[in-house]
């Protein structure tokens, strides 16, 4: 864990239906798998209110979406698991051309998303995440697996399969800080998360990622309309990795 992230950092109490909480809330150790994958940007858009930017694009008219697995080992809230379904958003900072907004936003280490869904197996993480920071959180049954260097995550609600995505756990090394600007559907309006990635690799085109979406979730089937592909664009294994999440009410 690297101490001197989290180091300083001004926390304030909280309250949401009867729970009481520090502020920002802080994952101090996880782990992490995530794959974004080609998609429609005129499907992304539609999934996207009006006030938030749009999404960003590769190629005219061909966006991302990410599929990310966090499996949360020491956090403010416990150990959980969750997975996220995001679409990356054209940075204000750079031009809004496809793939160089993205580049840009690589290269200044400040990225901007619209979180579309997010499944946990925290009731705490829905109560806190979910109606203080007002992000799309959702009891789900998400297990994480590891077999012969990959890691498996298969995200169901109610026995239903939404997703399975498989990443191989590549060699992995001290990344910088990453600030993230965060969207989602009860709140268009930008709050901040800083992420830490101890260790981390990223790989492009890559193999190393698989992907299957079930037949009939509501959001599987989202995700499946929305693809142009199940081949990543960009996959990210982080086997040590940080998160502040300060929240909309923040100041």
């Amino acid at each position: 864990m690297s101490d001197d992230f989290l180091s300083g950092l001004q926390r304030s109490h909280a309250s949401v239906a009867g729970m009481d909480f520090e502020l920002p809330v802080v994952i101090s150790e996880a782990r992490i798998f995530s794959a974004m994958f080609p998609a429609s940007s005129r499907k992304l858009r539609e999934l996207i209110p009006i006030e938030c930017p749009s999404p960003a694009q590769i190629l005219p008219g061909t966006g991302l979406m990410q599929l990310t697995a966090y499996e949360y080992r020491d956090s403010d809230l416990g150990p959980f698991n969750e997975f996220s379904v995001v679409i990356p958003l054209y940075s204000p900072h750079a031009k809004m051309l496809p793939a160089y907004n993205l580049l840009k936003a690589r290269t200044t280490r400040e990225v901007h998303n619209f979180l579309l869904h997010r499944g946990t197996t925290s009731e705490a993480a829905v109560r806190i995440l979910g109606d203080w920071h007002l992000w799309p959180e959702f009891l789900a049954d998400i297990a994480i697996a590891e077999d012969d260097g990959w890691l498996t995550c298969e995200w169901k609600e109610k026995g239903e399969l939404i997703c399975r995505l498989r990443g191989r756990k590549v060699p992995a090394k001290r990344s910088g800080r990453i600030k993230v600007f965060i969207y989602t559907p009860r709140y268009p309006r930008t709050q901040r998360a800083d992420i830490n990635p101890c260790e981390s690799a990223t790989v492009m085109k890559s193999p190393d990622a698989e992907v299957e979406l079930g037949d009939s979730h509501p959001i599987a089937r989202e995700i499946s309309e929305t693809l142009r592909s199940t081949k990543p664009r960009m996959y990210t294994f982080a086997p040590s990795w940080q998160l502040i999440a300060y929240g909309p009410h923040w100041s």
